[in-house]
């Protein structure tokens, strides 16, 4: 039997929307950003009688271009995202976390195989990091610690994932070296 894609099931396509949503939000005030510096540039040059002006109107393009920037990226992640999730179907996982990094140790697919404990685990677990900075992001993610989660693994090695009722979608990066002491 064939296993569904994970991009077939609506809630994969709302938790992508949302994200995708986000992405162009941040895309639309990072160009709310430059256009209001640009315009106000214009204005200073005409009127030339504000001095604070000019602190406002340097603050202005550079947050919309951060803004410009983090949109940009957003919708490149939104797309490779979108990519995996017709290509791959969900793989339910437990999710570990210690510190900045998480742990996804994935079920086996047959259910019935006799298993040897912890090091069974150990070989069906892998080491990741969340590809955000964002504080709501990683709490959002760490608040379904010990929890079971879906994750769509990616062709480049990353993987998205995501949990029932978190409606939106995450990337994560696996850790390839020892990166510490302190691991999941």
């Amino acid at each position: 039997m064939e296993e569904q894609v994970a991009w077939d099931q609506p809630e994969t396509r709302r938790s992508y929307a949302a994200y995708r949503l986000g992405a162009l939000r941040w895309f639309a005030g990072g160009l709310a950003g430059v256009a209001v510096a640009l315009a106000l540039s214009g204005y200073a040059v005409l009127v030339l009688q504000r001095p604070g002006l000019g602190v406002f109107i340097i603050a202005a393009l550079l947050l919309g271009l951060f803004g410009l920037a983090t949109g940009v990226g957003g919708l490149i992640r939104a797309q490779r995202f979108r990519a995996t999730l017709r290509r791959a179907p969900w793989r339910p996982a437990e999710l570990r976390v210690a510190g900045a990094h998480l742990r996804l140790i994935f079920t086996p697919d047959n259910e019935t195989a006799p298993g040897n404990g912890a090091e069974e685990d150990i070989a069906n677990a892998v080491d990741a990091r969340l590809l955000t900075t964002s504080r709501w992001r990683v709490r959002s993610v760490v608040g379904h610690r010990d929890s079971e989660v879906l994750v769509c693994p990616a062709r480049d090695g990353s993987y998205v994932l995501t949990a029932p009722g978190m409606h939106n979608l995450y990337g994560l990066m696996p850790l390839t070296g020892l990166s510490g002491i302190y691991r999941p």
